[in-house]
């Protein structure tokens, strides 16, 4: 088997979403018309046999530091490898992660599926996270009994408020009620690039007919809002947002609980997207979800004065 770096201009657009579309680890992520959204500059490791393509790994790429290097973008929680149907992530990893510094000497962070167990083969900082996922592949009322004790209470709080549903092609309040409810709580702040990409996302879901967004509403304003990437073996909860009523009255619940009655006893299942924030991720848990393992890659083998720069710059930001 042979491997290879490929530029994003490099790459047939309809050969990668082909082989995506067909890997037993496809998600909206990995597919060119969103990476190209979340990181232009995108590249790819492949490996590939008697040419044909046996796996991938997308890497989200960016100029820094007078260099390449790789960097998760916003609205991307995962990535990592892409084999054929044939293969699993645990043939390539190992090889894969052998030959990334070769091409990329700082990691800022790459946070994927690389599968398990593998061996750090140099000098990676590895990690492992959980991400948590509810099966939909059962009826909705087998789902619910799921849920736990408070989060049943929660939700039949909830459906005591009334709340209205509205469906909607207009992510402005949505951001809206973001800034307004939650971007002071974020360290640094909000830059107005990262709600500019989120439009781009959006935008490029719906061309895709992968997106729905839901708005909660009590006397016709809006109080929350959940954006869902919608594909075939997959519904990600990629952003929400609520006020003070909408917290209160757990909209954000019956959000939740609107899309998975929909979903219902389909082969899907739903991604909640999980921060490792303990709170957040009591939430989830509530819901009778499973861990889904992930691992985050940072590597630094910047030349002496690259890392300089970089010590400087970090610095000075503080």
């Amino acid at each position: 088997m042979a491997i290879s770096f490929l530029q994003r201009h490099e790459i047939s657009t309809a050969q990668w979403n082909q082989f995506i579309d067909t890997s037993p680890q496809r998600i909206v992520y990995a597919y060119t018309w969103y990476l190209d959204v979340v990181s232009p500059q995108w590249g790819a490791l492949v490996i590939s046999q008697n040419g044909s393509w046996q796996a991938v790994m997308p890497l989200p790429i960016r100029r820094k530091w007078m260099t390449r290097v790789i960097q998760q973008p916003f609205f991307c929680q995962l990535l990592g490898i892409f084999t054929h149907p044939n293969h699993c992530t645990e043939e390539f990893t190992s090889l894969f992660l052998q030959q990334l510094p070769a091409y990329f000497g700082y990691i800022s962070i790459y946070t994927g599926r690389l599968g398990a167990p593998f061996i750090n083969p140099g000098s990676y900082d590895i990690r492992t996270h959980f991400n948590y996922l509810l099966s939909l592949h059962a009826p909705y009322e087998l789902i619910r009994e799921g849920y736990s004790r408070d989060r049943r209470i929660n939700l039949a709080r909830a459906q005591k408020n009334e709340w209205q549903l509205e469906e909607s092609l207009d992510i402005v309040p949505l951001l809206r009620l973001f800034k307004e409810n939650h971007a002071s709580n974020i360290e640094g702040g909000v830059a107005d690039a990262a709600y500019e990409l989120l439009k781009n996302v959006f935008a490029v879901l719906l061309e895709k007919n992968a997106a729905r967004l839901l708005y909660a509403t009590k006397n016709n304003q809006i109080e929350a809002g959940a954006l869902f990437a919608i594909s075939e073996n997959r519904i990600i909860y990629l952003f929400n947002a609520a006020s003070p009523l909408g917290r209160k009255g757990n909209a954000r619940t019956w959000l939740i609980d609107y899309i998975i009655q929909q979903y219902a006893n389909r082969p899907v299942v739903f991604d909640f997207e999980s921060p490792e924030i303990p709170s957040i991720e009591a939430f989830y848990k509530s819901f009778g979800t499973y861990p889904e393992i992930y691992h985050s890659l940072r590597l630094n083998q910047l030349p002496f004065p690259l890392r300089q720069i970089q010590h400087y710059r970090l610095k000075t930001k503080k």
